[in-house]
């Protein structure tokens, strides 16, 4: 078969890259074969040389007649007037995520590449692990937006420079290292299926196994990488945050799927067994756990926020990762989302629904701008579990959560606070908590909402989001993390945390594109937002592709 598919010549620099983008999305989506050959890419003049990338495809669709393809759960809802319409204005800014993205990547490029973050400010380099953080949490995000010239030079730096053996490391982060490097290294390989990625996976996966004493059910909290050996921080002592030995699951079980050695998986799930038994019954536990042997629950603390989080996000999302095969998870998961709903989900006095905290039996009412992501993790419950599992109420609560995660960025600065403060009845920030470290929680709530319902007042706010960063944490090189958000006298951190490469510029171009680019009934993502495949035990081999239906659901096609 031959296919045409002409790509205009204006900012040739970008558009040889919207091209790819365009290539490989449809390749994605099963509207041309995998295996097709391609002899070459013709950039042809094109009297819509002003408009570019995906907006210049929408235009041309829509000037030829084509009728683009939805999903059906989107035209139970709106007209394909409305959708043609959303399409066509999320085209544009989805270019602007990519101007975002290239300002942001050249400016860590040109003055910390190879180095773990930048200081975009000033233009100097952060070192944290010393393996080159910002590159492998990168990749994936650069391969969706169609960076390819930048993702394989990223491949490059991977192949001649990133090793773990005798790295110049010192202890740190298990948890960080797992779901940043390893997270990182299995999205990258998940999305382009190169052998590299999970060589070099398999490598720190042999390495981050050392956190766990022998005999021990739970992992130490940090790792030398480098040296391959792990303690516990000391102030510590015997505690464990749930949340991090809570989620390395994804990462881990991933890993021994597609090598063929179940060594990373077994020590994953003893860390979750662990918890799952430390807490028979039980659907909301506490944010720490004592000791590393049979934990028993520490404190009275519950938390969907830090310390808590991601725990709750694996337990379902490991279900899904294995074509739900595991109903344990699932049980679980419902359990710990009914008495959520009855114990931590309140409505201030002026309208905005949240989801609050305990301890010692009290609640505390304030929340975390991490804790955004329920409004997804309830989306992505609800459409992808079988239907009746999850109550329908539950998209209410969704909605109305992340309708409460854009309000967090009506500030001076147009950037959201870390938590917000409900303990008055109304909405209030804190000044110890007016800080932004650019987080993507908020975007990523409005990407599930919109990506099951199509509404496009979602991509409304993450172009919102998009701007108030471009106001006020855009800097020299990059953007910067933000001190006194809500205050006339707005100051730069100068620091750029990996998650805003690997989450929000990821999100806020998801939010933009097409929905079959991440097929979410084909992939899971991590909770730094890496994309890994979705498997079927005994039946899917290691590394294979996806099906020419990139939707489990029925479209209308042209």
């Amino acid at each position: 078969s031959v296919f045409h598919i002409g790509c205009p010549v204006a900012d040739l620099s970008f558009r040889v890259g919207a091209c790819a983008a365009m290539l490989s999305t449809m390749i994605f989506a099963g509207k041309i074969p995998a295996d097709t050959f391609f002899v070459g890419v013709h950039l042809e003049k094109d009297p819509l040389e002003n408009v570019t990338g995906s907006a210049w495809q929408a235009e041309v669709e829509r000037e030829q007649g084509w009728q683009h393809s939805y999903p059906s759960r989107w035209l139970q809802r709106h007209s394909r007037k409305d959708l043609d319409d959303s399409r066509a204005k999320s085209a544009l800014w989805a270019e602007e995520v990519k101007e975002a993205m290239s300002h942001a990547w050249n400016g860590y490029r040109q003055t910390a590449w190879g180095y773990d973050q930048v200081h975009p400010k000033r233009g100097k380099p952060n070192t944290w692990f010393n393996l080159g953080l910002s590159i492998v949490e990168t990749m994936d995000t650069l391969w969706l937006l169609g960076f390819r010239q930048e993702f394989d030079e990223a491949q490059r730096w991977v192949e001649e420079h990133l090793t773990f053996e005798g790295a110049n490391t010192k202890p740190d982060s298990f948890f960080e290292a797992t779901i940043r490097l390893l997270g990182g290294l299995l999205g990258a390989h998940s999305l382009s299926l190169r052998p590299i990625f999970l060589q070099r996976a398999k490598e720190l996966g042999d390495r981050l196994i050392s956190a766990w004493p022998p005999d021990a059910d739970l992992p130490n909290s940090q790792v030398d990488i480098g040296a391959n050996l792990s303690n516990h921080i000391g102030w510590r002592g015997r505690s464990f945050s749930t949340a991090e030995v809570g989620s390395c699951q994804l990462e881990f079980r991933y890993l021994s799927h597609h090598t063929g050695d179940p060594t990373y998986a077994i020590f994953a799930d003893r860390a979750f067994n662990a918890i799952l038994q430390a807490t028979p019954d039980k659907g909301l536990v506490s944010a720490n756990l004592l000791g590393n042997t049979r934990p028993v629950e520490q404190g009275s603390t519950i938390t969907l926020g830090a310390h808590g989080d991601s725990y709750y996000e694996y337990l379902v999302k490991q279900y899904l990762q294995t074509s739900q095969t595991e109903p344990r998870f699932l049980e679980r998961w419902k359990l710990a989302m009914q008495e959520m709903m009855s114990r931590l989900v309140h409505r201030s006095s002026d309208g905005y629904l949240y989801v609050a905290k305990e301890h010692d039996g009290n609640i505390v009412h304030e929340f975390d701008h991490l804790s955004c992501f329920i409004a997804g993790m309830l989306m992505q419950g609800l459409h992808e579990l079988p239907v009746g599992e999850v109550p329908q109420d539950y998209m209410d609560v969704a909605a109305e959560i992340t309708e409460t995660c854009h309000a967090m960025y009506d500030t001076t600065s147009g950037l959201a606070p870390e938590i917000i403060d409900f303990s008055s009845g109304q909405k209030v920030i804190k000044p110890k908590d007016a800080f932004s470290l650019l987080r993507p929680e908020a975007v990523e709530a409005m990407y599930y909402m919109w990506y099951y319902t199509g509404d496009h007042i979602y991509r409304e706010w993450a172009h919102s989001v998009l701007e108030g960063l471009n106001r006020s944490a855009r800097t020299t090189h990059g953007y910067s993390s933000m001190e006194q958000i809500n205050s006339v006298e707005q100051k730069m951190t100068d620091s750029c945390e990996s998650f805003f490469y690997a989450e929000t510029l990821k999100y806020l171009y998801l939010i933009q594109a097409d929905p079959e680019l991440v097929p979410l009934d084909k992939f899971v993502f991590n909770t730094e937002a890496h994309p890994l495949r979705i498997w079927r035990p005994g039946v899917d081999a290691p590394g294979g592709g996806l099906s020419a239906s990139a939707s489990g659901e029925g479209t209308e096609t042209r």
